[in-house]
């Protein structure tokens, strides 16, 4: 990992495996209980120059063929202030919200996917 921290006794690399358990377990138990259902592809942590990043790729029952993908900044964003449970459950809510709020009403690009 680059010249990122996050905050706190725990070691970035430790954080972010802390991080990806809590968010992977908390995607898949909140995808199945949403009345849309939906199940969560890939998770996967990205180092670029601005910082790690989380990128979850869903689809979901209610839009059939479409695959959702969210992009979220972790490290600074989340680890400066959040243990990795925390930020994995602020994660899930982003993602929730993005959802119902925005992504289910675009029209997906001409690969059915939709990102923020």
């Amino acid at each position: 990992m680059a010249d990122h921290e996050s905050s706190g006794v725990i070691p970035p690399q430790e954080w972010l495996a802390r991080f990806k358990d809590s968010a992977e377990r908390k995607l898949r138990g909140q995808f199945a209980s949403e009345e849309d259902a939906g199940s969560l592809s890939s998770l996967t942590i990205e180092d670029r120059e601005d910082g790690v990043w989380a990128i979850a790729a869903f689809t979901m029952h209610s839009a059939q063929g479409v695959t959702f993908i969210r992009s979220q900044r972790i490290i600074p964003d989340l680890s400066s202030e959040w243990d990795p449970d925390f930020a994995a459950m602020l994660f899930e809510t982003h993602l929730i919200e993005w959802f119902y709020m925005d992504a289910k009403h675009k029209t997906p690009d001409s690969s059915g996917t939709v990102r923020n």
